[in-house]
Parts: structure tokens; C-alpha cells; sequence
């Protein structure tokens, strides 16, 4: 599954609540490529086809990674990924 990758430089800023709930669903869909690649480990008997549903998960897994980052990247770029930039700078 991809999702949208974070908006252009450009574009309208999205509503901090729109790019949380982005964060949330990447990391989620990320977590749920690696569940599944890693569950392909324990399978016994070695199924047909195996190593292609391998290859699948990991391009999903890689796909995941990279949406993921993107919108790290746009929540960091937020109001309130910035807010939390100076909190975490108080604590260091």
C-alpha cells in the first residue's frame, strides 16, 4: 500500500492535526510491511513461490520506509514538529 508522499515545498500548509494523522499511518503501514516480512521467517514447510512473496515484502517494507520518512520529514517541518524540536532542546 503507498501512501501520498509529503507535500511540496510550495504547496498550502496541511493542518498539524492532517500531518500527526499522516505520521501515524506510515508508521503503521511500515510496521505492518516489517510484521510481515519478518513472519516469513517461521514458515516451514517452504512454500511455493516463496522467494517472490520475499522480494514483495521487502519492496513494500522499502516502500513503507521511504513514505514513512517523507512524512517524518513533513511533521518535522510542521508548527508542531518544531515545537517539539525546542522542547527536546531543553531536555539535552
Amino acid at each position: 500500500m503507498l501512501l501520498p508522499a509529503a507535500p511540496a515545498a510550495g504547496a498550502a500548509p496541511a493542518s498539524v492535526l492532517e500531518v500527526r494523522r499522516q505520521l501515524a499511518r506510515t508508521q503503521s503501514v511500515m510496521f505492518d510491511a516489517r510484521a510481515d516480512l519478518h513472519a516469513m521467517r517461521d514458515e516451514y514447510p517452504r512454500q511455493p513461490a516463496r522467494f517472490a512473496r520475499i522480494r514483495a515484502a521487502i519492496v513494500r517494507l522499502r516502500e513503507a520506509r521511504a513514505a514513512y520518512k517523507a512524512a517524518a520529514e513533513a511533521f518535522h517541518a510542521s508548527p508542531a514538529g518544531e515545537q517539539l524540536q525546542r522542547l527536546r532542546a531543553t531536555y539535552r
